[in-house]
């Protein structure tokens, strides 16, 4: 039977679950759902409790995913300012020079040129992946933890290729089909964290020891 209680959105409610630690995963979302429906959801309504909710979820989210964040970040901003990000949108070919050939195979690694899907990326969605499930026992986690970090990646990516060629800020304004672009290279990159995410969540789930279960003692 349906609860008549008000309650967050179902995929906010299993989201913040998948986020925590298998003894946290109880206590924590209980005590969550507790507040907002005793104090959050009377004063602030449903949107807006709802929306204090989400900053829970997205919270507890980056906080999972913050170190690996972070070194992706670093490693695009570096890429912006080596310049190697501007093959991606240079109007004409560029003479393929032994730097230019070396910075292609470290940077990107990859047959599709599209930003986030390179060797390196790769590397950086396995670390999350393997620290997603490390920390849930989830795969599902592995997997959004490694989509979150590419959607923080891309999203760095592109703001610092916008500061520093404003022009392509500018650009989808009097071309909107490039916004179609830009979201097709986002969910190329997100597809591509979340599958390698996933083999960085399975890989540890092998490797790992299985967590130790409590013995009743009679």
């Amino acid at each position: 039977m349906k609860s008549e209680e008000p309650s967050p959105p179902r995929w906010a409610e299993a989201t913040l679950r998948s986020l925590l630690r298998p003894v946290d995963r109880e206590s924590i979302s209980g005590d969550l759902l507790e507040e907002y429906r005793a104090v959050r959801r009377p004063s602030l309504g449903a949107l807006r409790a709802n929306i204090w909710y989400l900053k829970h979820v997205l919270s507890m989210l980056w906080h999972l995913i913050r170190p690996c964040a972070l070194v992706l970040v670093g490693t695009n901003v570096l890429r912006v300012i080596l310049g190697v990000s501007g093959e991606w949108f240079a109007s004409t070919p560029r003479p393929i020079t032994m730097l230019a050939l070396m910075a292609r195979i470290l940077w990107y690694g990859s047959l599709v040129q599209a930003p986030g899907v390179s060797l390196s990326d790769a590397l950086i969605y396995l670390w999350a992946g393997h620290h997603g499930f490390q920390r849930t026992r989830l795969i599902k986690t592995g997997m959004l933890a490694a989509g979150g970090t590419s959607f923080v990646g891309f999203t760095i990516l592109f703001t610092a290729i916008g500061i520093r060629t404003p022009g392509l800020l500018r650009a989808p304004f009097s071309k909107p089909f490039i916004f179609v672009i830009l979201a097709t290279l986002m969910l190329i990159a997100l597809g591509y964290g979340a599958l390698v995410g996933a083999i960085g969540a399975i890989t540890s789930r092998w490797t790992a020891p299985e967590a130790p279960r409590h013995v009743r003692v009679s």
